[in-house]
């Protein structure tokens, strides 16, 4: 039974908790981010308060990384448990993600900063990889999570290499594209991202790193969905101890080196400066990965504590529904913030920003607690799910 037509409907959704509100709580991060970044347009009127340094040291690319983590674990959910039915889920894990880029593709059109349609190109590498043991998904998680692509920029910068020493494409690309977006309509901001902010935005995933850190993310969280990280919690215990000393030493460690890196002459290894922004560069994203193993951990030790537990657990129904969390945001926040409706992003500022974020995303965690209680699915997760089994017979409402 290894053919798209094959596979049999879903059964009612079985939830890991812990799981929805990890999720949960890296959608709150993205919230917050989104909301004191303007959606992207921050970018062309700056204002690097206390409240945005702390906000985007703590969550900016953190969450989503997170968020990349358990979508390796659902992987590795879905396949499990097609697997234990003797069904290989392959074809149709394929096809889920080209709905998914299909859905992403949409939300492109409104939202510059979408992640779902590179999710859904991105997300095809575990395929490639689902049958390799441990150790060597190990390997390949470190051998991405390492960044080696900057090594070898790095060296041919600082040997002058023939261009080596050329800005990356999209530090030229994005202004022009937050140029037009800040004067542009509704309709002028669909046909702006519909190729040239796509195209800003993949290579920035590219030439950032952020793309190739994306699948050392997905493959860490296929390996600990396969150990069982999530579900034998009380069996990880000293070893989450062990990780998060080891995690919060390794963030002081890069948050020192890359404050150490940015003091330094731009020309201090060549004259361009390009040898010592990719040395930046890793640094960056070493940084970004230990605050948010830091993140998960701590937040993992929180859940388990009682006083603390059932505080967190309120984070879960949006986990549950985090893709129609996720989407919403840019359907509110895009007319806030752009010029086609409010223009909040020259007026609101951070404080405000953030406060709005916040109540905001108080208001998705009601909503979200109100649905679970009567749907299995959140709307549009209903309608991703009905298109990857090509039937309208997923279970939807609750009796």
């Amino acid at each position: 039974m290894s053919s798209l037509q094959s596979s049999s409907l879903p059964p009612k959704p079985q939830r890991i908790e812990l799981v929805d509100a990890i999720r949960g709580f890296a959608l709150m991060g993205i919230c917050l981010v989104h909301f004191m970044e303007y959606f992207e347009l921050y970018w062309i009127n700056q204002d690097p308060t206390f409240l945005h340094n702390t906000i985007f040291f703590l969550f900016a690319g953190k969450a989503y990384a997170i968020f990349a983590l358990m979508f390796g674990l659902s992987f590795f959910i879905i396949m499990d448990n097609q697997a234990k039915k003797g069904v290989d889920f392959s074809y149709r894990f394929a096809w889920r993600l080209v709905v998914l880029l299909m859905i992403g593709y949409i939300h492109t059109l409104l939202y510059l900063g979408d992640i779902l349609s590179v999710l859904g190109i991105i997300g095809l590498s575990l395929l490639f990889v689902q049958k390799l043991s441990n150790r060597w998904l190990f390997v390949a998680a470190l051998l991405c999570l390492l960044q080696l692509p900057f090594y070898y920029q790095f060296y041919a910068a600082l040997n002058n290499w023939p261009g080596a020493n050329d800005a990356p494409s999209h530090w030229a690309v994005f202004p022009e594209v937050y140029g037009a977006l800040a004067n542009a309509t509704f309709s002028e901001l669909f046909a702006i991202n519909s190729w040239d902010g796509l195209t800003a935005k993949w290579l920035f995933f590219v030439e950032s790193g952020r793309g190739i850190q994306l699948v050392g993310l997905f493959i860490t969280g296929l390996i600990l969905g396969r150990i069982g990280f999530f579900t034998q919690v009380e069996r990880f215990a000293k070893a989450r101890i062990i990780a998060l000393v080891i995690a919060v030493a390794a963030t002081a460690l890069f948050y020192w080196g890359e404050n150490y890196l940015k003091q330094l002459p731009a020309d201090i290894l060549q004259e361009k400066g390009m040898a010592k922004m990719y040395l930046e560069q890793i640094a960056g994203s070493y940084l970004s990965t230990a605050i948010m193993t830091t993140l998960i951990l701590l937040f993992i030790q929180l859940y388990l504590w009682r006083p603390t537990g059932k505080l967190l657990n309120v984070l879960a129904p949006c986990g549950r529904v985090s893709l129609s969390i996720y989407l919403v945001q840019a359907v509110v926040g895009i007319p806030l913030f752009y010029p086609a409706g409010y223009g909040g992003y020259l007026t609101l500022g951070q404080t405000n920003s953030l406060l709005i974020g916040i109540v905001f995303y108080g208001l998705l965690i009601v909503f979200a607690h109100w649905w679970v209680k009567r749907f299995y699915y959140g709307p549009v997760e209903w309608v991703w799910r009905s298109a990857t089994y090509l039937s309208l017979q997923v279970p939807f409402k609750r009796i």
